[in-house]
């Protein structure tokens, strides 16, 4: 079993990897250990009017991949953490490339250092 979502991001693909790398630097051990979160990466083809599909405007996208299903628990909380830092006007995240994975509230973007 296979579980990944996607990050589908409006902010310009720098300003979206820095807040990856806060991720990973804040809580490695769900962003080294519960997940593999990539790098910001351009849309590919298509990727735009996907994105368009589940309500944002992408500029750069990321994915989220669980490393083991044990961990499904962690996984929530994980992504849900992901939301809290990008900002909920910024960032659907979905399925893989299915559905949108909905956050619990409504967040404005993280301060990062």
């Amino acid at each position: 079993m296979s579980i990944d979502f996607t990050g589908h991001c409006a902010l310009p693909r720098p300003e979206a990897q820095d807040r990856i790398d806060f991720l990973r630097q804040k809580r490695p051990d769900w962003f080294g250990g519960v997940l593999h979160l990539t790098d910001a990466d351009g849309l590919g083809p298509f990727g735009r009017e996907i994105a368009l599909e589940f309500g944002v405007e992408a500029k750069c996208k990321f994915s989220l991949f669980l490393l083991n299903k044990a961990w499904l628990d962690q996984c929530r909380d994980a992504v849900e953490y992901v939301y809290r830092v990008f900002g909920t006007d910024d960032l659907v995240i979905t399925y893989g490339m299915d559905s949108i994975r909905p956050p619990l509230a409504k967040y404005p973007p993280m301060k990062i250092d």
